[in-house]
């Protein structure tokens, strides 16, 4: 039951006005249709009939006008507006304005806007609580929150951007334990082609530092349900798979791992490693001669049943291990690349158009940028981290056009579906537009 006055003269006491109005998929402007507006009505609908509010209808709207800040609803007699884009917003909405009168500020609509502002960037600032050398080129840091508490949750196999050496944003993945909630361990190679990450953090950062980070993201997880897991880490990869690990004994599951390395001296977390795998782990060290390590034929060209496998390293190693999984089912095989694949030999460089639907810019992408470099050189804020479409962060989606995905995150099926996008190295297929959800 609503706890707002009510008007006994009015049929129904509130009204809310859903936008689904659909375009064709190319239009510039795109649509709240293509923005998932229908299904989140509906959930709209049945969600306020769940929970029993009284005199309230939940209408389909056309074109409310408001294209650039889609979906958007409005609610009467009140006349407040929202965007909102997800079931969460939709229940938020639902208990604090209709139940008990509250504007939700986060989703509001000023009057006037017609364009989506930047949102807030949530970072956390932590401290370098520990650090050691696990190898010549790889250091271990525990990072820690600034007051005692609790971080925020993480699940194996996820990353944190660090703002390293000013303003570059560079992902590193967490090896620590995720039940364990009052620090984030991180391993980072220093790379002799480093781009300002792994270098400035390696000669700069000490004990006692504060850095400042994005909460942790994942691209690359645990299936639960598989039947038995077989992962396999190079070098610094170990790092995901190690917080894999610990879930795996948590779960009770079947697992081995394949850890390569050149030698016993530069294997970073080999105690944690032999720790948490126990007579799980297989150590394969090969010297810096690939052919004396794993014999990836020997190790997957069959598949367990029910087996899932889980890649983590050089991108040589990981190129290897997917041909010699060639009988294994694309779904069952996951994996997280820390350095760009080489070029595909068909992939040409083509100038194309875009259309950012929720500015009303149209722009052209020539052969020598990105679509992330044009969108950000017409004041366009776009979120971005490796820029060597590894990590995820730019994901945007694709309302119309059909891309050429050059990036490691997106599966196959996903890059068939075509409809997300790694803007920093994706391009446009010879002849299309791309009209996209920015």
């Amino acid at each position: 039951m609503t706890n707002k006055p009510s008007n006994p003269e009015m049929h129904y006491q509130t009204h809310v006005f859903c936008c689904v109005n659909e375009r064709t998929p190319d239009h510039p402007r795109s649509c709240c249709s293509a923005r998932g507006s229908v299904a989140l009505r509906g959930y709209m609908k049945s969600r306020a009939k769940e929970l029993g509010i009284e005199s309230i209808r939940v209408n389909n709207s056309g074109c409310l006008e408001r294209c650039e800040l889609g979906p958007t609803l409005v609610i009467y007699p009140e006349g407040v507006w929202y965007h909102y884009e997800t079931k969460e917003d939709v229940n938020e909405i639902l208990d604090r304005h209709i139940i008990n009168g509250e504007r939700v500020e986060r989703l509001l609509l000023e009057p006037g806007r017609k364009f989506p502002e930047p949102r807030a960037e949530e970072t956390l600032n932590l401290i370098v609580a520990h650090i050691r050398r696990d190898t010549p080129d790889i250091t271990v840091m525990d990072l820690v929150a600034t007051a005692a508490g609790e971080l925020p949750v993480f699940t194996a196999g996820s990353h944190i951007d660090i703002y390293a050496n000013g303003d570059k944003r560079r992902s590193y993945s967490i090896a620590s334990d995720p039940k364990e909630r009052h620090h984030y361990t991180i391993g980072v190679l220093r790379e002799f082609d480093s781009r300002g990450g792994s270098v400035w953090l390696h000669e700069n950062v000490k004990e006692g530092d504060t850095l400042k980070i994005m909460p942790p993201l994942v691209n690359f997880s645990l299936q639960k349900d598989a039947a038995e897991h077989i992962l396999i880490a190079g070098g610094i990869g170990i790092t995901p798979i190690l917080a894999m690990g610990y879930r795996l004994v948590d779960l009770g599951a079947k697992f081995t791992l394949h850890y390569c390395t050149r030698s016993p001296e530069q294997t970073a977390f080999m105690e944690d490693v032999s720790r948490v795998f126990g007579d799980n782990v297989v150590f394969h060290h090969d010297g810096g001669d690939p052919a004396k390590g794993i014999d990836l034929q020997q190790v997957l060209s069959v598949r367990p049943d029910g087996a899932h496998l889980y890649l983590c390293g050089p991108a040589g190693l990981m190129d290897a291990a997917i041909r010699a999984a060639s009988a294994w089912p694309e779904e069952a095989i996951h994996h997280e690349y820390f350095s760009a694949k080489s070029p595909v030999a068909a992939w040409r460089n083509e100038e194309f158009d875009i259309s950012l639907s929720r500015h009303k810019k149209f722009l052209t992408v020539p052969t020598d940028k990105t679509i992330l470099q044009v969108a950000r050189e017409a004041g366009v804020i776009a979120d971005s981290s490796c820029e060597d479409g590894l990590c995820g962060t730019c994901r945007t989606t694709l309302l119309s056009g059909q891309a050429e995905h050059r990036d490691t995150v997106l599966t196959k099926a996903e890059k068939g579906e075509n409809k997300t996008i790694m803007i920093c190295v994706s391009r446009a297929k010879s002849g299309e537009r791309l009209v996209l959800d920015l």
